[in-house]
């Protein structure tokens, strides 16, 4: 275990006796006091020092004393022990020995001889709390350090893991694309040149399994191009230009309600919708997806109300998209944003489960966050936020 020593150096072997005791009688018992009556002396006991793996925390030195000098020692053992503390002990006022002192040895006090022994007791106190702080400050800094390079491993470890992920995401989406939609494409071709090679001579309930089979491949490639858009969204940079949502949202649901005819929709845009900046294709998503579904879940309405608008402060836009559909407890909202989760039963409402999840990492991606808030049977408010680029 180090030992803390304070080196008191004087020629006058009296003098160093008597600060001995006074520093014996005045600061902890744990800081040993050792006593020197020569430069040469000193360095040799603070190399024995170092060599038992104590530290010397101060020295306190007489400026006049033959052969080497107290400031000239002082600014050796500041090469050697840079962290102790140094104190002059000068007879008068020798202003070059102080200034040299200051200079080349860090000096952090001068005192004159004869000292005040309450001036003498204070000051060493002062270097011994100075010390201490200093060495609490570089533990700390010590165990910062040891800490962001533990952090630093672990951030290599694993982003080296997201790199394994997605790589094998990629190669993922490269089977989901060529193993899982050649026999589906071979199964619908077959279904389709049956019903039309053979369907007059089929009956009724083979057609209809033909046609069922036909709509079955037909949603597993839904199915298929939604998780390809997930996997593509996962590792996508949105690339950032001016969007104007105003027509964004207006020729979605254009887009949307073009083929349906028997819907009573009424579709509110309150204001004028702003121009933002974002990826126009990944937006696209987001609108198309959020529109899709207030559309989907109000056709149980006679008259169905989609209501879109916008508020804005000085950090982001908040889009909101309002309907009367049938709503859900919000004691499941946290799951609608998890992929494959949905509330309701497909035989219900089409849908793959994907659609939210999709949509809220393409928001992240943006920097924006996306909420949601609902009452079953009366309606369900999705909001996103786009940050306003400076």
């Amino acid at each position: 275990m180090e030992r803390d020593k304070i080196l008191c150096v004087d020629d006058e072997e009296m003098v160093v006796e008597a600060l001995k005791i006074e520093l014996v009688n005045s600061i902890s018992s744990d800081i040993i006091i050792e006593t020197a009556t020569s430069a040469e002396e000193a360095l040799l006991i603070v190399d024995e020092t170092l060599k038992q793996g104590d530290r010397i925390i101060l020295v306190i030195s007489d400026q006049k004393m033959p052969g080497m000098t107290g400031e000239v020692l002082l600014a050796k053992l500041d090469k050697i022990i840079p962290q102790a503390l140094k104190i002059l002990l000068t007879g008068y006022t020798n202003l070059e020995a102080i200034q040299y002192a200051i200079n080349n040895a860090s000096l952090f006090r001068y005192i004159q001889k004869p000292w005040e022994q309450e001036d003498l007791v204070f000051t060493v106190k002062q270097a011994i709390d100075k010390f201490n702080t200093t060495r609490a400050l570089e533990e700390k800094t010590k165990q910062i350090m040891k800490l962001n390079e533990e952090l630093e491993e672990k951030v290599q470890e694993r982003t080296m893991q997201l790199s394994e992920a997605m790589k094998e995401l990629e190669a993922f989406s490269f089977t989901v694309s060529h193993d899982l939609k050649s026999p589906l494409r071979s199964i619908d071709y077959c279904a389709k040149y049956i019903l039309e090679d053979y369907g007059n001579e089929l009956n009724p309930e083979v057609i209809k399994m033909l046609t069922d089979i036909r709509s079955t491949c037909e949603n597993m490639f839904n199915l298929i191009n939604k998780l390809l858009l997930y996997s593509m969204t996962a590792k996508a940079l949105p690339e950032l230009s001016p969007v104007d949502t105003d027509q964004l949202f207006r020729q979605t649901y254009a887009e949307l309600t073009n083929s349906i005819k028997d819907r009573n929709i009424e579709f509110i845009i309150k204001g004028v919708l702003p121009t933002v900046m974002a990826d126009p294709i990944l937006l696209k998503q987001v609108v198309n997806n959020l529109l899709s579904n207030s559309i989907k879940y109000t056709r149980v309405r006679e008259k169905a109300v989609i209501t879109v608008d916008c508020e804005e402060n000085k950090e982001w836009y908040r889009f909101s998209i309002k309907d009367n559909g049938v709503g859900f407890d919000m004691k499941y909202a946290s799951k609608l944003f998890g992929i494959f989760q949905r509330l309701h039963s497909q035989s219900e409402y089409e849908g793959s489960g994907i659609g939210l999840a999709t949509v809220k990492k393409i928001i992240n991606k943006h920097g924006g966050e996306i909420s949601i808030s609902s009452v079953e049977n009366e309606g369900t408010v999705v909001s996103f936020t786009l940050p306003i680029q400076q």
